[in-house]
């Protein structure tokens, strides 16, 4: 093949998949630059702790030595032009408006003072929201359990316990008129900034709520991860309508007010690109001596940066995925991330009534948070580490075998953890890798915007699914990539209730002496006190015969990863697309 046909296809090409890109925007999709130019797209590529030292004036937090000289700041800082903005005396912490560099040097020469370093901004992770007719705000005809519900298994455990639990939501505020929403003595919250705790402007905090908490067997609406009506929330409004960032500081105070009020969970969907050691301390002590799980969302940049504090050891960090179990496009990839959750399209209350569905880490952290309260409630008598343990060893691994950066340690499911702590399952190193599960077509009468169908992606000379699968979406704005089984599309044929558990490669069911009941025990269950809550050693990445691996997660400069790559498409575009200074040709082993 000559150079100028080489060159005049690779252009065809270009041309038609900015035809494509343009036809999708114009039907309110949105491209990922569209979506890393939002305001709420904060974070680059920025490392662990990569805040620049204190220089200038500006919002400090300073950590003293000892309360009593945390005390003695007081009067210091009364003679002087800088204000006191926050006092915890729980951490011998102030947060101060520094007025002048000759003071801020003061403070860092200080022997008392421990530590000192700028109070970083936290951003409200707005969410994405479905954009179809059939998802738009609306009131629910019926009761719907969405497919996250689902997924995660939540059903499948009793939550006649969750009474006993109680999760802190630190968000936009709670809409306590709704009508899918506990509005009950199990619901209390404080106000912060001039902002009610019961109210909510903006509908992220309600939509989070829905997930955790939404009321079921009403008729109405949707199902959460806590259907009953008696789980304990405790909220505090941490953000006003509008959403905009307020400081690690302050996410600080709130947590801590989430430990006052009795809280055993803290769900966080909100973050900021630079970590601080006064809020990583902060959270080390409320997971580790207060035994409060804490969970936040890993963040929505589709880049490997790491979003706080999310990030930190003490936090668990939560990817989202789709309903077929895969990375959603958005969600942040790198070695913090701890589990996997419902994230995409996912169906929750509006405030003001209704119902919408969001897409975003912000979606998947309840999830997590819910599934860990529902859990929670039968074994109360193990601590914060045991049961993030529980949940991350009972996962269904996804993506490469063992944690990875796009999952972490998997999909979280209820009815596993609740296995796991009952002791109806081990950890098995030498278990059989799981078998993939049947797929179907779906829709089965899909065709693009050619009215070509599924068996036409199967034919040909060359791996259609490659060229055509993400470009030809037909008037719904399905593509050949989401309704084709041999394009990675399609729908899984639901596993019955008779079929054997679907397990990772990394654990195996041991089952019980006597058939598991249908519903939770009156009394929590006794766990087999040799259940273990590690993982075991996990296989390898599968290589190619020439011990060639894709490097893994990369992805080019267009979000396509090595998958979608053959032959031909190496031949034309193995060196164009360039990200993180890597080609096709330099991170695929079929470009190779």
């Amino acid at each position: 093949m000559s150079n100028t046909v080489i060159r005049a296809v690779a252009l065809f090409y270009l041309f038609a998949t900015a035809c494509v890109t343009a036809k999708n925007e114009l039907r309110g999709k949105k491209s990922l630059d569209q979506i890393n130019n939002e305001s709420d797209r904060f974070l680059g590529n920025q490392n662990v702790f990569s805040a620049p030292n204190p220089t200038g004036v500006g919002q400090y937090v300073i950590q003293f030595a000892s309360n009593k000289s945390f005390i003695e700041s007081q009067s210091t800082f009364a003679d002087s032009a800088s204000t006191v903005l926050m006092t915890m005396e729980e951490f011998n912490m102030e947060v101060v408006e520094i007025s002048s560099e000759e003071e801020l040097e003061e403070l860092i020469a200080n022997e008392n003072v421990v530590s000192i370093e700028k109070d970083q901004e936290r951003y409200l992770l707005n969410p994405f929201p479905k954009v179809t007719a059939k998802n738009q705000r609306r009131q629910q005809e019926g009761e719907q359990i969405p497919y996250g519900i689902d997924l995660v298994r939540a059903l499948e455990v009793s939550d006649e316990f969750v009474e006993d639990i109680k999760v802190c939501i630190i968000d936009t505020g709670y809409d306590i008129t709704h009508e899918d929403l506990p509005d009950g003595s199990n619901v209390g919250g404080n106000d912060n900034l001039g902002n009610s705790w019961d109210e909510d402007g903006n509908g992220h905090g309600t939509h989070v709520a829905g997930t955790i908490a939404a009321i079921g067997n009403n008729n109405v609406g949707v199902v959460g991860v806590n259907r009953s009506g008696r789980i304990s929330l405790h909220i505090e409004r941490l953000f006003g309508n509008n959403g905009r960032p307020i400081f690690g500081s302050t996410i600080i105070k709130l947590a801590n007010d989430c430990v006052a009020a009795g809280s055993d969970i803290i769900s966080m969907s909100l973050g900021g690109p630079f970590g601080m050691d006064a809020e990583s301390q902060a959270f080390e002590r409320i997971y580790k001596e207060n035994n409060v799980l804490v969970v936040a969302a890993a963040g929505n940049s589709a880049n490997t940066a790491y979003s706080y504090p999310a990030s930190y050891d003490s936090v668990m960090s939560v990817a989202a995925i789709d309903d077929k179990s895969e990375v959603a496009f958005f969600s942040q990839e790198n070695d913090q991330v701890d589990i996997s959750a419902p994230g995409v399209d996912v169906l929750s209350t509006k405030t003001g009534g209704g119902y919408i569905a969001y897409s975003g880490t912000s979606m998947a952290c309840p999830h997590v948070a819910g599934v860990a309260a529902l859990v929670w409630s039968h074994f109360q008598e193990k601590s914060s580490e045991e049961i993030r343990n529980a949940l991350t060893a009972s996962a269904v691994d996804l993506g490469p075998a063992g944690r990875d950066d796009a999952y972490g340690h998997g999909l979280i499911r209820a009815d596993r953890a609740f296995q796991l702590l009952n002791g109806d399952f081990t950890l098995s190193p030498t278990a059989a890798p799981t078998p993939e599960r049947p797929c179907s077509d779906d829709p089965q009468d899909f065709t693009d915007s050619q009215n070509n169908g599924c068996d036409w992606y199967t034919g040909g000379l060359f791996n259609r699914c490659t060229w055509f699968a993400s470009y030809r979406a037909n008037d719904d704005g399905i593509t050949a990539k989401d309704a084709c089984c041999y394009c990675g599309g399609g729908g899984f044929i639901p596993i019955t209730q008779t079929s054997s558990p679907t397990v990772s490669p990394t654990i195996s069911f041991e089952p019980s002496s006597s058939p598991k009941p249908t519903s939770a025990p009156t009394s929590s269950p006794t766990p087999s006190p040799t259940v273990p809550f590690t993982l075991d050693p996990t296989a390898t990445p599968t290589s190619s015969p020439t011990g060639c691996v894709d490097e893994e997660g990369w992805v080019n400069s267009r979000g396509d990863g090595c998958d979608t790559y053959g032959f031909f498409k190496c031949v034309f575009f193995g060196n164009w697309f360039e990200n993180e200074g890597k080609t096709a040709n330099d991170a695929c082993c079929v470009c190779q």
